[in-house]
């Protein structure tokens, strides 16, 4: 099968590699429909992060059909259409069992696809754990943003225990930035403000999300300042 693959410091190349196969119990074999491309698969590229294996498929942002399944799974089935979590968790471990499943101890947890296994940049992906079956109301190209970039706005939402009183400061109006601004619109504060330099993105939130405050890096620090109680 065909494979993006992290050959050496600043260089991904296509490859051939043998097709996946079932190696746990609690194992799926994934045919991928749908990958995505994150900043972290930069950051591999550029050697900024050790734990990347040379020689690992990249990516950890896909949806595809089970195809095959370990004995232990039991949630999804073969001809299920899943999303991927990006963060693998055995459920077992202490920090799984607090909820801090990028923390998981299993080997393959944490982030593990498409940095010390295999991930999802390939025609096929094994994945140790983490499925969600897609509902059918559901596009693939909607779940697509399930698996990473909406689900870590909305657990950035989560944990900043935002209220109804708050002023919230969003840094950075990319694709996660905007998931995370949907996610804080949830929980009603009163004033959200995003800070981005790049005038493109300004423009799609002062047009798309007009009661959103916008604001420039080098004027943020002034602005939030001037918008917000208790000193900011």
């Amino acid at each position: 099968m065909k494979a993006y693959t992290y050959v050496s410091e600043g260089k991904f190349e296509l490859t051939e590699k043998q097709k996946p196969v079932l190696m746990h119990e609690r194992d799926a074999i994934v045919k991928i429909t749908l990958a995505s491309i994150c900043s972290s698969d930069l950051h591999i590229k550029h050697g900024s992060v050790p734990r990347a294996v040379l020689g690992i498929t990249i990516g950890h942002e896909m949806i595809g059909v089970v195809e095959s399944v370990g004995d232990a799974v039991t949630h999804v089935k073969p001809g299920d259409r899943v999303t991927v979590n990006v963060e693998t968790f055995c459920g077992e471990c202490f920090f799984c069992k607090k909820g801090y499943v990028n923390n998981c101890t299993n080997e393959n947890g944490g982030w593990a696809l498409g940095c010390r296994i295999d991930g999802g940049q390939a025609e096929y992906v094994r994945v140790p754990f983490g499925l969600n079956k897609i509902p059918e109301n559901v596009t693939d190209r909607q779940a697509l943003l399930v698996g990473d970039v909406l689900a870590t706005g909305y657990w950035a939402a989560r944990i900043s225990e935002i209220t109804e009183e708050d002023t919230v400061l969003i840094i950075g109006a990319g694709p996660t930035g905007i998931c995370t601004l949907l996610c804080v619109m949830l929980k009603k504060p009163q004033r959200i403000i995003m800070c981005e330099k790049d005038e493109d993105r300004l423009q799609f939130i002062n047009e798309h999300y007009p009661e959103v405050l916008t604001v420039s890096p080098e004027e943020c620090a002034d602005f939030v300042q001037a918008n917000s109680e208790h000193g900011g």
